[in-house]
């Protein structure tokens, strides 16, 4: 394959954004076990579900409340949901794989 000089991709692609630099420390593993980490993703999901609800109900009876905050939080909520659906069924899906497995 040829190599293209990086003059020309960038003649090319002049509107494309840099991408901006990690900022703090990444690490690989270890940061907390597995049931730790699973609580804390799933305290940060109750969260979004109370904000979405308080959002809710503080709209329905002061009306003080911005439509659109309330709409994001519950897509917020929704997405959350939805992947903490999926995260849960990969994770069956793998313990029942375990479980199969001949030693």
């Amino acid at each position: 394959m040829k190599d293209i000089p990086m003059s020309f991709s960038k003649a090319m692609l002049p509107q494309l954004p840099q991408i901006p630099l990690l900022q703090g420390k990444i690490t690989s593993g270890g940061g907390g076990n597995f049931g730790e980490v699973l609580s804390d993703m799933l305290g940060k999901v109750n969260t979004m579900m109370n904000k979405s609800e308080q959002l809710t109900e503080a709209a329905v009876t002061t009306g003080k409340v911005n439509l659109h905050e309330v709409m994001i939080a519950m897509a917020e909520e929704e997405i959350a949901l939805g992947l903490t659906t999926q995260v849960a069924g990969k994770f069956i899906s793998t313990v029942e794989k375990l479980t199969q497995m001949q030693v």
